[in-house]
């Protein structure tokens, strides 16, 4: 089945701060999605495998299981992220980054890395879609 991540198209890519990478050629891996399943790895294309704005933004979702913990993740966060990501796929006018699960994923890991400079804040926002367009408004006042 397609939509279905089988250790055939998953090989071992290598570590990004100390967790397993993942990659595949199936097409959607390959156009930019990414899955974490904490305490196993992140599973993305085989052509992310560099792309530090991604890597930065999974390695989030191990941030949020290490604070929220187990239940809250798995029972709250994991659900949310999936839901907002097939509603995605779905429906172009809806942005999964905007989905408080990914931007939450987004500050943990702003902070975890230092606030670097090169945060690509397009495309990994680090507030709700709501507060960031207000600050943008407050900004060019």
């Amino acid at each position: 089945m397609e939509n279905t991540i089988n250790r055939q198209n998953m090989k071992y890519l290598r570590k990004f701060e100390d967790i397993r990478i993942f990659g595949s050629k199936n097409h959607k891996f390959q156009r930019g999605a990414a899955i974490t399943i904490p305490g196993i790895g992140i599973f993305i294309g085989e052509k992310h495998a560099e792309n530090i704005d991604l890597l930065r933004h999974e390695y989030g979702h191990i941030l949020q299981r290490k604070q929220k913990g187990f239940l809250f993740f798995w029972c709250k966060i994991a659900p949310a992220s999936l839901k907002s990501a097939m509603q995605t796929s779905k429906d172009k006018s809806k942005v999964h980054m905007h989905t408080w699960t990914e931007w939450s994923a987004n500050k943990l890991s702003f902070e975890y890395f230092n606030r670097p400079n090169d945060w690509n804040f397009t495309d990994y926002p680090i507030t709700p879609h709501n507060q960031a367009a207000s600050q943008t408004v407050k900004q060019q006042k």
